[in-house]
């Protein structure tokens, strides 16, 4: 999760806040955490589960653990890599495997608490299922924006965009299918073997329209 260092004020269209003490937000953590499980449990289930709310606010007084440390982002760009390597990657890196046997894996990690390198040893089927639950569902957003980052805020028409109209075009450009694939792999998908160049002529959905296009095929 990406956080802005503020929010938008009662009378500020931005107000920052250059401290957010992590105290608070283990505190705040357990209770929107805790909140939610006790409105969307079963009625049959909200008895016991008060029991174990309770019991979580006695035995975690200091809040639920939140991993918040300040990390080495020195610019704008470089906090943007990081988040998309989490968006656009695998879960865990091919570097941190170790060892594989033919039935067991041996993989390494660092524990947030310490920054400490832990080893283990698992099965091979035990490292799968560990890997598979980072899969999304289909269809699931990876990226989300919310506050003052969504489309709709209302304060947007007031915000300073921080790229210029032209930067914006060219990155409009490069999300193109076409350009994107070359710049990836390296060749032009809409470039024939015969050296002819590809034009779009028709887009067929099932059962709904077709969009056509004014220029021929060139076969």
């Amino acid at each position: 999760m990406l956080c802005s260092e503020g929010g938008a004020g009662n009378t500020e269209v931005f107000r920052k806040v250059k401290h957010i003490a992590f105290t608070a937000l283990r505190h705040r953590w357990q209770k929107l955490l805790l909140d939610f499980l006790s409105q969307n449990l079963p009625k049959a289930k909200l008895l016991s589960f008060k029991k174990l709310k309770s019991s979580l606010y006695s035995n975690y007084n200091n809040g639920f653990y939140v991993y918040a440390k300040p990390d080495n982002i020195s610019s704008i760009s470089v906090a943007v890599d990081y988040v998309i390597r989490y968006t656009g990657r695998p879960a865990m890196a091919q570097s941190r495997i170790l060892n594989y046997d033919g039935e067991f894996i041996t993989f390494y990690y660092e524990r947030h608490e310490d920054g400490k390198r832990i080893e283990e040893t698992v099965h091979a089927f035990e490292f799968i299922k560990k890997l598979i639950i980072h899969i999304p569902n289909e269809h699931f957003k990876v990226i989300r924006y919310y506050g003052i980052y969504a489309k709709k805020h209302k304060h947007s028409s007031k915000i300073f965009k921080m790229l210029s109209q032209t930067q914006i075009e060219i990155r409009q450009q490069l999300r193109k299918w076409r350009l994107s694939i070359e710049l990836s792999f390296g060749y032009d998908p809409a470039k024939c073997s015969c050296g002819n160049f590809m034009i779009f002529f028709k887009l067929v959905i099932p059962q709904k329209h077709t969009i056509a296009s004014t220029s021929p095929p060139i076969v």
